[in-house]
């Protein structure tokens, strides 16, 4: 018995080691550049799971890795509130909790340039389950147990008392129905859209980001990443359709040139946004946005069916028919 007992706990530890060992090991950006390039397709075709690491290799004098919390700093580049940074050049990261994980560099040029890292993590792989324990002895150690006699019956050999049923309810009405189920709640989405994608604020075709614009849907909270070089461009936000086509920052309502700026869209209507710099916009960089109102939680009740009693529907045919006859 006993050994059979050490036989089963060392096949459960045995179970636990390999499925611990199936953690891996990935070199950001292979064994070539490491954390030095942008590379978006190094992520593709992987699969990242807790447990595995991440090991970034790179020139600690000019760049480092900061994690940040969330989409809004990675795409923005901002590194004021990292959650870690690493500057070893030789940094391992393992990752412990599944969900997204950023890293940016804090080097802001280089940032910009595309060297960042959004690694989806997985829970871990599937593991198979662990053996059964140990069968149990079927060796008798002594007689069998004789089955206990059943309790005596009751001393009052009289009928059983039965439980009087419930009243009726004194409600003769129809029955009453059930309260409706909860509303259905509608949720609220916002999106943030970078402006161009992959190309950023600096198209010099008109026709390009009026096509972005149109395959795009844009409600009030939403917001508007623009990408762009901040020495040689600009954002600017204008009021009317006129200072758009003719490029005149007369009617000006915002400017922006940090060179990774984030517009909210706070009203509805169509919001106008130029450069003006260098004559960028009579080049062709110049966005015009159609705003929805917000999709805000809207309550939809459930109404229920109302049911009538039979003296109802005699009552509401008899007035149904002296109504037409007077008719």
């Amino acid at each position: 018995m006993v050994t059979k007992k050490i036989f089963g706990f060392v096949l459960v530890i045995m179970f636990l080691l390999l499925g611990s060992s199936s953690a891996k090991t990935y070199k950001v950006g292979g064994s070539n550049y490491g954390w030095t390039v942008s590379d978006d397709s190094w992520t593709e075709h992987k699969e990242f799971h807790v447990g595995d690491s991440l090991v970034f290799e790179y020139d600690k004098n000019v760049n480092d890795v900061t994690q940040v919390s969330n989409s809004l700093q990675y795409e923005s580049c901002d590194n004021s509130s990292p959650k870690v940074v690493y500057n070893t050049g030789h940094d391992v990261v393992t990752f412990k909790e599944p969900g997204h994980h950023y890293f940016i560099t804090s080097n802001h040029i280089q940032c910009v340039g595309g060297l960042k890292l959004d690694v989806l993590v997985v829970h871990g792989p599937s593991s198979p389950s662990p053996p059964p324990p140990p069968p149990p002895s079927r060796k008798i150690h002594g007689p069998s147990r004789p089955t206990p006699s059943p309790p005596p019956p009751s001393k009052n050999h009289g009928p059983s008392r039965q439980i009087p049923p419930p009243p009726p309810s004194k409600d003769n009405g129809p029955s009453r129905q059930s309260p409706p189920p909860p509303s259905k709640i509608l949720p609220s989405a916002e999106r943030m859209h970078a402006v161009g994608d992959s190309s950023g604020w600096s198209v010099y075709n008109s026709y390009y980001y009026e096509k972005w614009s149109e395959d795009r849907q844009f409600r009030v909270g939403d917001t508007l990443f623009f990408e762009y070089n901040k020495h040689i461009n600009d954002v600017r936000e204008v009021s009317n359709e006129l200072d758009f086509e003719s490029c005149n920052p007369t009617s000006t309502i915002a400017v922006y040139k940090t060179g990774h700026d984030i517009v909210r869209l706070t009203r509805p209507g169509v919001h106008y946004f130029v450069s003006l710099k260098s004559g960028l916009c009579h080049a062709g960089i110049k966005l015009r946005v159609t705003v929805q109102p917000s999709t805000e939680d809207v309550t939809v009740p459930d109404v229920p069916k109302m049911k009538l009693s039979p003296i109802n529907r005699c009552t509401r045919w008899w007035w149904l028919c002296s109504f037409r006859r007077h008719h």
